[in-house]
Order: structure tokens, then sequence, then C-alpha cells
């Protein structure tokens, strides 16, 4: 467990004195938020512990139990537990930053350990929350996983760099997959208590999920009364052909349909641009963070979660245009299966400088396909600008491999101990 730190400087902290209500802050990483036995999960009961941040540390003066928060050592990130703007009890928390130099997803968190008593249903996240002075985009998040590494580290009371040592896994062949997600973003700038839902299947040998609320900008956003619960699976939504299945793809909208991925590289910008387009009155732009210790895909995504994209041939296909780009922009499609991702084919790739360029890739899906992701990104960090417009992902019909006789694509060879 991260020691418990206060951080932040004077000025930061009079500016967040004067502009929110925080009883106090918090920047350092959490106690764990299960216990090392995942409790039997019954349908429609709160699996969330502390769900209304009642409940303070044993070890400290208010830090609410059951809950982490995001390590991002940043003087200008703030968490609290407030006792003035709640939606019910006593208690809310918050998370206030002040800076998006450094692109960040400061949250927070909850852990929790599952088995077989959830594979094949679904899992619901509900959360109150309350914007004040948001700049830029805050969310819910519910993720299922299957992590070994952090399973063990929960069951042992231990890190999880210990516990990746101990079960002697190398930090290139961790075997973590991402097997179920679900985010809303939202971004009114000054709102009174909403309610935010996010909702997946958890497939079969999910072992971790996690839940957050957090921020992705600039300004205070408070968290009350969450709630994880159990559910009969929704049958999957229909895939017309030749349909997008992608939502806001030109862009129009204000972005909250779509993932960003940034690393923390000083100056990194992925964000929505009014000034150029392909179509329409809009695209997504990226460009600086022009230092970082490796090279990092960057970009934006959609995440289509449907059981029935199994055994489909789908293309993924969108507009270019870069302007004196020193690195490499791609699309690419990955199916997640339980034996791994598999990556769709071989794209066209464009650096320097292209007007508006199409780009497209079509490919299969392999059998037991949980969900699919449609990325359209640059390697960062790297010189010069790029954007994307008019994106789609669409069902072409059945996969190739069905009709031909030839094997299904594979996911890479999962790492061995």
């Amino acid at each position: 467990m991260s020691p418990i730190r206060r951080r932040g400087t004077l000025t930061c902290l009079v500016v967040l004195l004067l502009c929110m209500a925080s009883s106090s802050s918090w920047s350092a990483k959490a106690a764990p938020a299960t216990s090392a036995k995942a409790p039997p999960a019954v349908m429609g009961k709160n699996l969330l512990a502390n769900p209304g941040f009642e409940t303070k540390r044993s070890d400290h003066a208010w830090m609410p139990a059951g809950w982490d928060t995001f390590p991002s050592s940043l003087p200008t990130v703030f968490f609290g537990r407030d006792t003035t703007l709640v939606h019910g009890g006593r208690y809310a928390v918050s998370v206030a930053n002040l800076s998006t130099q450094i692109p960040m997803f400061h949250n927070w968190s909850q852990t929790l350990l599952v088995g077989p008593e959830t594979w094949n249903k679904d899992l619901v996240f509900t959360v109150w929350t309350r914007s004040n002075g948001l700049q830029g985009r805050a969310y819910v998040l519910l993720q299922a996983y299957r992590d070994t590494i952090t399973k063990m580290s929960r069951i042992w009371k231990i890190p999880r760099e210990d516990a990746q040592t101990r079960l002697a896994i190398g930090k290139l062949d961790d075997p973590l997959m991402n097997l179920g997600w679900d985010r809303e973003y939202f971004n009114e700038p000054e709102t009174e208590w909403v309610k935010r839902e996010v909702r997946i299947f958890v497939p079969p040998s999910s072992n971790i999920v996690i839940v957050r609320c957090g921020i992705f900008g600039t300004g205070q956003v408070l968290f009350d009364d969450a709630s994880l619960v159990m559910a009969a699976p929704k049958p999957p939504e229909p895939l017309p052909l030749n349909t997008n299945l992608l939502r806001d793809p030109g862009f129009e909208g204000e972005g909250n349909d779509w993932e960003y991925s940034m690393p923390p590289y000083e100056g990194l910008v992925v964000e929505r641009d009014s000034t150029v387009a392909h179509s329409g009155k809009a695209s997504i732009h990226m460009e600086g963070g022009l230092e970082g210790v490796v090279s990092v895909r960057t970009g934006v995504c959609q995440i289509v979660m449907n059981r029935d994209l199994s055994k489909k041939r789908l293309r993924l296909s969108g507009w270019v245009k870069t302007d004196s780009l020193k690195t490499e922009a791609w699309i690419m499609g990955y199916s997640t299966t339980l034996d791994g991702d598999v990556r769709g084919g071989s794209p066209p790739i464009l650096d320097n400088t292209h007007d508006w360029t199409p780009v497209s890739i079509e490919f299969d899906t392999p059998p037991g396909t949980y969900m699919v992701s449609g990325w359209f990104m640059y390697s960062a960090p790297a010189t010069g600008r790029l954007f994307y417009d008019d994106c789609s992902l669409e069902v072409l019909g059945p996969a190739k491999y069905l009709s031909t006789g030839e094997a299904p694509p594979k996911p890479p060879p999962l790492p061995t101990r």
C-alpha cells in the first residue's frame, strides 16, 4: 500500500477553497478496495463496499474506506470527502484539477474480485454526479478484466508489482486482458445531482471488475451514492449490414462518444476541432507531446460490446489529413476473445503532409468475439499534426473463412511463465 500523503501548493489550495466546497484533499493511492475473498454475488445486491462514502478508514481522519485514488503525484489535483454538497447521507467525494498540461484521467476507483457467479451476466454501475466549474470531460467507467496479477495481489494483500515478481511474470508478459468496457463521459460545466449509468456483459474467465469516477479536464466533480449490481444479460443489439456502428462518426457532437487514449506527455493534444473538417463542421485533431520515454499508440477509439460480432466481416474506415507529421498515422480494428485480442489486417499508413485521404481496412472477427474496438491513431511523441473525420465501422456479412474453409484468425500466444 502506498503511503498516505497530502499534496499541493498554497496557491492551488487557496483557489480551491475560494471556488469549491471540499473539506480535505487526497492524492496518494488509498488502501485496497476489497478483501482477499470475493463475496458471493447476489442479483440486485449492491456489490460495492462503502457505496455512499460514509465510512472512513480506521487509519485516516477522513479518507473513505474501500476506495482508491489515482496516484498522479501532480500538485494540481485534489481528492476530497465533502460534507457540504452531498446527494445522500452525510458525505460525498470529489476530485478537482487545475491543469491539463499533462493529460491524466484522475479518478476515484474500487476494485472487486469476481468469479463464475458473475459470468454471462450483466453488471450495472450507477452513481450520482455533480459538476462544479467543469471544463473538459468527467466520466464514470465500468471495466471487466482477466488479470491474474491484480487478483493475486488482492489475495496476498501486497502491491501489484510485488505480486508480479512473486508470480515470475515479466513486465512484457503481463497476461492482463480487457474483456468488458463501458464509459459515459459528460461535460456540462455546472449541474445539480445527475444519475449516471454504465453497463457491461461479463465474459467467462473475468476475475477483476473496476468502477471509476473521474475527471479529464479542470474544475471539480463530486460523486455520491454509487451502486454496482448484477442483472440478467441484455440481448445483443441488432447488427444491420452496411450500417455505421460508431456514434458521432463525424465529431459533430461534443466528443463524449469517443475514448481518448493519451499517454501523460506534456503538451499532448487530442481534441475536437471546429476549424478543420472533411465534411460537416468538425474533426478530431491530434498533435504535441514532443517528449516521451517511448513511442505510444495515441488517438481515439470506440468500443462496441456485442456478442453477435463473432464470426463477422467488418470494415473500418475514415478520412485522415496530415500536416508535417514526423511519425505514422493509421487505423486499426481489434477483436476481443477469451484467448486474446486479434488485430485486423494491415492498415494503410500515412505520414508527412497529405490532404484528406480515405483509409480503410476489412477484417474477419474470430469465433468467440465479445467486443470490437475501432482505432484512429498515431504514434506519439512526434512533431506535426493530423486530423480524422467521417469514421465508420460496418458489418459487411459473415466472416469469409466460414465459406472458404480457411482457419479463422487467432490471437498471438498468451505469455508463458
